[in-house]
């Protein structure tokens, strides 16, 4: 049976080249997340040893325990590094000053990114720097940066650079000095650096107080880690704390860890996805192969193979198919693993060199996956052939294809319950918020399983309707009624493609129904037509001058112009939002917001509003009394809580005078909302409002629509991420409909050799295999995006009461999908196509 077996795979190489493709697809992906994520956390703990490379001992501020204080902490003083110079195995420290700060492009915009811009003190040894051109900074007038910052900036050695923190002015530096990091690296990490001397950078970072970002001590010879610990913890008293260099390495490893396993994670859910179509390609292959050797399989059954011979001789075809495949697919999921690695560390984290790491775990899934699947998708056909009566299988004619009763009716009770579920979900019929969510999520997933089922059930007429549109020709009509011949087969093939469309559309239509009900929020709330606000990328918040307000008011056109400062501020213990404005009344007109009770117009120092579940949340109501600290505030401030808003999204928080902003993270605007009189020209208000702002590069003004794509920007970019990632499903599903046409092709021999010798050309087979694939992709792809649109329907209003009340369709991108269904019929149909039009006529009539 072994040699049987063997010797009728070395027989089908072509169709068995084309199953292993899908099984090789899903072992690669699977191996590529996990050593992209091994590599990526080697590569980061390799960068991350070098941080304070020589030291023993970190010392660093205290780290408050809420969000509010720990954006900005108040630095290490200089009694505290005087005593720790002067501890007795203390041979050297060294000190740094780092925090992010704005600087300007040559292009006099804010250079803005998902990386941070640092301002350092050029002694700082926390990292390696090489200077590449110039000299280290001098006086405070001067400047090194990174490479990477040069090229990003457009700037160049002996150019000036302005730079500015929350607290100071812009100021204006003299680029003296180009440097680079060990490994030919133009950044660390991705951040990009400026390198000032230890006073301006202390300027910069502490408002200019003698402070330290954080000590590295090295201790004497003989001295170990914990023996300088222990004599340094003392000295340090509640302002600093410190660990040994071990400790801090590897608690910067465990970040980076952390960081590393989400990617890996999101990349292996689409590799398990993958994994989950080809499951519908191999089980189809299997069943169309052992459907075309019933007569084989018979045969050894007369001459006394028993059922379990048969089973064992099937699945060991599919373990042997498995493993080779799997092998290949490892090997191609490490290399793909160490070139994603290289990638990704260059191009996102300029990491240099990088470290390939390949865990046990990446070879043994990917084999593990790849040969568990294709054994299991292959055990039901198995067991399907093993019971096939010799007699039966024998005859002239067999009948090949099996009643989808069962499946229908499962797939109807499945979709039924699921249906029931988001019913119960959408309902709210119960208590908790969170079980209504639920149970709509898992009623949705279970309408998703129930259509997969009744795939088959809806191929036949569905199969048929899309047949309609091509018909008209002989050709086309025997390629639409072959689509529907075998519903079932039509089903598995077109539910791999379906799983896949199913996806990415309810995705695309979720994440599309987020941003039209931020639109028609804006619309409906939003009084505003010009909105001053910086880059959303920019890690440290673009501020600008209050005293341009006073300017923009007073242009022709402006109804109304007002400011808006904001701190994650600390109240009663809690952590909170406080804006602060100079017109009350202007932000809440113009963001939509109403006042429930007291009054907000007059608001005075020592007074506070808010709206009102941030009331309820502290307990507190009208003449109450709060604490609020500040990020930068040394003591605590008491308000009487004097008004309260309706809630509302856009006004939610508590605002207090600008007598207070000095104490802010951001003791800038900004944002500034601009309402334009009626009848005045918004496009001539915003060309005055620009010429007020040119001082101020680090914003911008913008439209309801320009500022809504900046908000939503993020969407979009989840939307092609995905898309590209779902991409190596569709490729599976590509695959299956070519191994579905090919064996098809070769089952129909006969059949095709009869219609040659009756007249068919060979234009008209190419053309009717054609429309059998187009039909069969496209009834996978329509049937995909309607359960989409149904689940991203579901997932919508699940979610209304969280704000995403408006349901959209990705009209442009469900064009996209069918129009993609219709070439990959068209691919999938080229080589079982040529195929079909070269049977030789006399061979296929004297088949058998």
């Amino acid at each position: 049976m072994l040699r049987a077996t063997l010797k009728g795979m070395a027989a089908r190489k072509a169709r068995l080249i084309l199953t292993s493709l899908a099984i090789v697809l899903g072992s690669a992906f699977i191996a590529s997340a996990l050593v992209l994520t091994s590599s990526i956390k080697a590569t980061a703990a390799d960068l991350n040893s070098s941080s304070y490379a020589g030291a023993d001992v970190i010392v660093e501020p205290v780290e408050p325990e809420t969000y509010g204080d720990r954006v900005v902490r108040d630095g290490v003083t200089p009694e505290t590094l005087a005593a720790v110079r002067d501890a007795e195995h203390v041979e050297k420290v060294s000190t740094t000053v780092s925090w992010m700060v704005n600087a300007i492009g040559s292009d006099g915009k804010i250079l803005a990114g998902f990386t941070a811009t640092l301002a350092v003190n050029w002694g700082d040894e926390s990292t390696a720097r090489e200077l590449r051109e110039g000299r280290a900074p001098e006086t405070d007038q001067e400047v090194a940066v990174s490479a990477g910052f040069a090229e990003q900036a457009g700037y160049g050695l002996g150019d000036s650079v302005t730079a500015y923190s929350l607290t100071t002015d812009k100021t204006e530096y003299e680029i003296v000095g180009i440097y680079g990091y060990p490994g030919g690296r133009d950044t660390y990490a991705g951040a990009t650096e400026l390198a000032f001397t230890t006073a301006e950078a202390q300027r910069l970072v502490f408002d200019g107080a003698d402070r330290y970002s954080a000590l590295a001590v090295t201790a004497t010879e003989g001295t170990s880690q914990e023996e300088l610990l222990t004599e340094i913890e003392p000295l340090l008293g509640d302002e600093a704390d410190a660990v040994t260099w071990d400790a801090y390495i590897a608690e910067e490893n465990a970040e980076s860890a952390e960081a590393a396993d989400l990617v890996g994670y999101f990349l292996l859910g689409f590799g398990l996805i993958a994994v989950f179509v080809s499951v519908f390609l191999i089980a189809n292959t299997f069943t169309i192969v052992i459907a075309g050797r019933l007569k084989e399989i018979a045969m050894m059954r007369a001459i006394g193979a028993g059922r379990g011979q048969i089973i064992r001789s099937v699945l060991a075809e599919a373990l042997l198919l498995g493993a080779v495949a799997s092998v290949v697919g490892t090997a191609l999921g490490i290399a793909a693993g160490a070139g994603l690695t290289t990638a990704v560390a260059n191009s996102f984290l300029d990491m240099g060199e990088t470290t390939l790491a390949v865990p046990v775990s990446a070879p043994l899934a990917a084999l593990a996956v790849g040969i568990g699947v294709t054994v299991l998708s292959a055990l039901v056909p198995a067991v399907r052939a093993s019971k096939t009566p010799p007699v039966e299988a024998m005859r002239e004619a067999v009948k090949t294809d099996k009643p989808i009763t069962l499946l229908t009716v499962t797939g109807a009770g499945v979709t039924a319950a699921g249906g029931a579920g988001i019913a119960l979900g959408l309902a709210e019929v119960f208590d908790a918020d969170r079980a209504n969510l639920v149970a709509a999520a898992v009623g949705a997933g279970a309408v998703f399983i129930g259509i997969t089922l009744l795939t088959a059930w809806l191929s036949k007429p569905l199969v048929s309707l899309l047949g309609l549109l091509w018909s008209w020709s002989f050709a086309g009509k025997l390629g639409r009624r072959n689509a529907s011949r075998n519903p079932r087969r039509t089903a598995v093939t077109a539910a791999a493609l379906m799983i896949g469309v199913t996806l990415v559309t309810a995705t695309a239509t979720l994440l599309t129904s987020v941003k039209a009900s931020l639109n028609a929020y804006f619309d409906d709330n939003v009084k505003a037509e010009l909105f001053v606000s910086g880059p959303p990328t920019s890690p440290v918040p673009a501020s600008f001058d209050p005293a341009v307000m006073d300017d923009i008011r007073a242009l022709d056109g402006v109804a109304t112009a007002v400011e808006l400062y904001y701190d994650p501020a600390t109240i009663d213990g809690t952590e909170q939002y406080v804006n602060a404005t100079t017109d009350f009344d202007g932000i809440v007109d113009q963001f939509g917001g109403t006042v429930d009770e007291g009054s907000i117009s007059n608001l005075q120092d020592g007074e506070i509003a808010a709206n009102r579940s941030a009331a309820e949340q502290l307990g507190v109501g009208i003449g109450d009394t709060v604490t609020a600290s500040f990020t930068r505030g040394t003591e605590p401030h008491e308000f009487t809580l004097v008004a309260i808003l309706d809630d509302n999204e856009n006004t939610d928080g508590w605002y207090v005078t600008t007598a207070y902003v000095e104490e802010f993270y951001t003791p800038k605007p900004t944002q500034a909302l601009v309402d334009v009189a009626d009848g005045a020209s918004v496009e001539a208000v915003t060309a005055d409002v620009e010429a007020v702002l040119a001082d101020q590069p680090e914003v911008s003004v913008l439209n309801h629509d320009d500022f809504l794509a900046q908000i939503t920007v993020f969407f979009d970019f989840a939307i092609i991420a995905i898309q590209l990632l779902l991409g190596l499903a569709m490729i599976v599903a590509v695959i299956g409909v070519i191994n579905t046409l090919v064996l098809s092709v070769l089952e129909r021999t006969r059949e095709l050799g009869m219609l040659r010798a009756i007249g068919m050309t060979r234009g008209q087979t190419t053309r009717m295999v054609t429309v059998e694939s187009v039909t069969i992709a496209l009834f996978g792809a329509a049937l995909g995006v309607a359960v989409g649109l149904g689940l991203g329907w579901v997932l919508q209003q699940a979610l209304a009461e969280t704000g995403i009340d408006v349901f959209a369709v990705p009209t442009a991108l469900i064009a996209g999908y069918l129009g993609a269904a219709v070439l990959v019929g068209l691919l999938a149909a080229i080589a079982p196509a040529v195929r079909a039009s070269k049977v030789n006529i006399l061979g296929a009539i004297a088949y058998e």
